[in-house]
């Protein structure tokens, strides 16, 4: 049986940032595809490395915005990249947004309807990162995304409830696609707010700032479940 293969995206040129190390999330992603069994590259994100899908099961979206002073301006070659992505997608190619992805291609106007959601400037924020707990929405604990991740020892408020701990940023007041269908939250200032949800077999993944996210076994196992989740096609 041919294995899977999947190709991470990583934030660099236009769609890199000041505070996020794309290349060691980016590398912790590639190494759970490999645990997996699957192949797993690596690619910056210049638009070769999204014309170029043959073969390719998922690919995996780890890129930031940009300068937020200066955000992308529309570019041809970008333009055909996109295109060549949502293509991807509407012919059944597995999507995974991590993190950032939900702030990537400004530019692109028909991403946020691809990935389910968005970052909103001047409206989503994060507190600072800090070891956090992500519970799973109600109604989604036998969820294949939370497959094998246990309710936490000792707190009976959830009890039967999927969580992950990890040192992570809590993205809040996200912005949701209809459709889209919540999977992970966490509770800030007595209100929840989704971190990760699923549109149909995209998923977005709202954790993985830097490398000690990915130190978690619980985190990785989310990531491992939705890179499954999302080639099951």
């Amino acid at each position: 049986m041919t294995a899977r293969r999947a190709v991470v995206v990583s934030g660099s040129g236009r769609y890199a940032d000041p505070w996020h190390p794309f290349g060691e999330t980016s590398a912790a992603l590639a190494e759970i595809a490999r645990e997996l069994g699957w192949e797993a590259e690596v690619r910056p994100s210049e638009p070769a490395s999204l014309l170029d899908l043959g073969g390719v099961d998922v690919v995996v979206v780890n890129s930031g915005g940009g300068d937020p002073d200066a955000p992308p301006a529309p570019d041809a070659a970008w333009a055909q990249a996109h295109a060549a992505l949502g293509r991807f997608v509407s012919a059944g190619g597995g999507l995974l947004g991590v993190h950032t992805a939900a702030n990537t291609f400004s530019d692109w106007p028909a991403w946020p309807s691809v990935l389910g959601g968005r970052w909103v400037r001047g409206e989503s924020w994060h507190p600072e990162r800090s070891l956090a707990t992500f519970e799973a929405v109600p109604g989604t604990a036998n969820h294949p995304l939370l497959a094998g991740i246990d309710p936490p020892v000792g707190l009976p408020a959830l009890t039967d409830t999927p969580c992950i701990t990890c040192f992570d940023e809590r993205y809040s007041r996200l912005t949701l696609a209809a459709a889209s269908e919540p999977v992970l939250r966490h509770e800030l200032g007595e209100a929840y707010e989704t971190c990760a949800w699923t549109l149909g077999r995209v998923v977005y993944d709202g954790l993985g700032h830097d490398a000690r996210s990915y130190e978690s076994a619980a985190r990785r196992r989310f990531v491992a479940n939705a890179l499954q989740f999302v080639a099951a096609r």
